[in-house]
């Protein structure tokens, strides 16, 4: 499993570790058979997504279903579910007031923005430039995490799992497995 984190972004991609080598010949394959992988991964990352969203919604963070909205299951050859980003969710807030007395230039919040703390919680502390914040995220720091590791850690080697039956089948279905 490879996890990768950035710019706010949780992206799970399931790599099996009987399959990391077979990565770059995934590469080589003919449009027809990266597509039959692509189908056979697709909905193997949707059900962990879904996973991720049961998960999700047992988190004690209230801002975690607004991250929920964020969940994407781009079609790859891989599991592959992103969480986070930049799309914008809940209420806008902020903004200036015009003449008129009505609030322009309001934003949302950004999905990524809120993800590590709806994962981990928060607590009470002052920052580096001694400025006091508050517990945001309603839910005491954890370690392990709430949503995204346990649910990961619980249901990636199952789909794993399933993925490499089916890359084995579409490998056998070529007769690319050495007992043709």
């Amino acid at each position: 499993m490879a996890v990768t984190r950035g710019r706010g972004i949780y992206s799970i991609t399931l790599e099996p570790i009987a399959l990391r080598d077979l990565r770059n010949s995934l590469r080589l394959m003919d449009k027809e058979t990266s597509a039959k992988v692509r189908d056979m991964a697709q909905p193997l990352s949707k059900r962990l997504a879904g996973q991720l969203m049961m998960f999700g919604m047992q988190a004690p963070a209230p801002q975690t279903k607004l991250v929920l909205q964020s969940i994407l299951t781009p079609r790859d050859r891989m599991i592959r579910v992103d969480v986070g980003g930049t799309k914008k969710v809940g209420r806008p807030y902020g903004g200036v007031k015009n003449k008129k007395g009505v609030r322009t230039k309001q934003t949302s919040a950004v999905a990524g923005e809120l993800l590590w703390g709806t994962e981990y919680g928060s607590h009470q502390g002052v920052d580096r430039a001694g400025r006091k914040y508050s517990n945001r995220f309603k839910a005491r720091y954890k370690e392990s995490g709430y949503w995204l590791a346990p649910a990961t850690n619980y249901y990636a080697p199952i789909v794993a799992q399933e993925y490499s039956k089916g890359f084995s089948e579409i490998v056998k279905g070529l007769g690319l497995n050495g007992n043709a």
